[in-house]
């Protein structure tokens, strides 16, 4: 939400860049899941483009570090949108790394590459433009170079460096990389715990979690805050449920394939898109489930039902002013 926030604040800033005061306000982030965050968020642009995002993050990477959450998402933001603009089909993989710098921190990169096989360079075009899908457009245009000068400054202030390449037959399209304080290097013992625990368990609701029979528990205060934004609930949730509805589609289609080389990757992009409207327990069984060496029938069958339930209950969750969640 904040990386979205900051990001629609700068595209409607008429102000010369030079002369925008850009402070970093960091504070203890998961990259993880702002990398997923961003993934989610320009799922549906890329599913209109025939792409398919997927995302590696590699076990070195710190649990928590310490940045500007806004500003490290509004760097990923961009150069993911740049890369899905350069190609028309195929996929695109986010690898992210991690190297050790001393006891107490390291330098993060995220690479962006081409790996689609049909993938081709065509012209760019705004993602917020009319010619984008209307779920997502407005009246704010995406001026790319604009944006690049912006996450080039961003990157200098976190001491590190962004590179891109207008080079059709390279693979990578994008590089950020920056050292980075850790917080944490692992998960906590609770974390390891609760993956331990089985695939399509369902956590104890909190007080702002609906739970039903029928329901798949989420918590509203993270729609509630994209309200708070600004953000329209009716745009934003109509593109998600789309998104989702054909990934569900696909990992029923794979399921009843039984390919189990393409379960991982669609596994944990729906886990980052489930994750941004707060259903934390099913986010979790998502990710095991794509990490897990073998994934038993009927745990794959109910994360698809609990996903599907999902998406139906965000069918009726707006009232009718489209503004806030019932």
């Amino acid at each position: 939400m904040r990386t979205w926030a900051q990001t629609l604040h700068d595209l409607l800033d008429i102000s010369p860049l030079e002369s925008r005061a850009i402070v970093l306000d960091e504070s203890v982030t998961n990259p993880r899941e702002v990398i997923d965050g961003v993934v989610a968020l320009l799922a549906p642009a890329a599913a209109q483009r025939g792409l398919r995002p997927s995302v590696s993050v590699d076990q070195t990477v710190a649990t928590l570090i310490l940045a500007d959450s806004a500003r490290f998402g509004q760097i990923f933001f961009h150069l993911l949108n740049r890369t899905i603009q350069l190609n028309t089909r195929g996929e695109i993989a986010v690898v992210v790394q991690a190297d050790p710098l001393n006891a107490g921190s390291q330098r993060i990169t995220i690479k962006l590459m081409d790996t689609g096989s049909d993938a081709v360079h065509v012209a760019q075009q705004p993602l917020f433009g009319p010619s984008a899908d209307p779920a997502f457009a407005g009246e704010w245009p995406a001026h790319l170079d604009a944006c690049l000068a912006l996450c080039q400054i961003l990157a200098q202030r976190m001491q590190g460096e962004l590179l891109v390449t207008n080079d059709s037959t390279s693979a990578i399209r994008a590089s950020f990389s920056a050292p980075f304080s850790v917080e944490q290097w692992g998960p906590s013992a609770e974390l390891t715990s609760n993956a331990q625990a089985p695939l399509f368990a369902i956590a104890a609701p909190s007080q702002d979690v609906a739970t039903s029979a029928s329901s798949e528990p989420f918590e509203r205060r993270y729609l509630d805050a994209l309200s708070e934004e600004g953000i329209n609930l009716h745009t934003f949730l109509s593109a998600w449920r789309r998104s989702m509805t054909d990934d569900l589609d696909r990992l029923s289609g794979l399921h009843r394939q039984h390919d189990i080389d393409g379960l991982p990757t669609l596994l944990h992009r729906l886990s980052g898109a489930v994750g941004l409207v707060g259903a934390r327990s099913l986010m979790e069984a998502l990710r095991r489930a794509s990490t897990a060496p073998d994934q038993e029938a009927s745990a794959i069958d109910s994360l698809i039902e609990r996903g599907r339930t999902l998406v139906t209950q965000f069918d009726t969750a707006i009232d009718p002013q489209w503004s806030t969640i019932r």
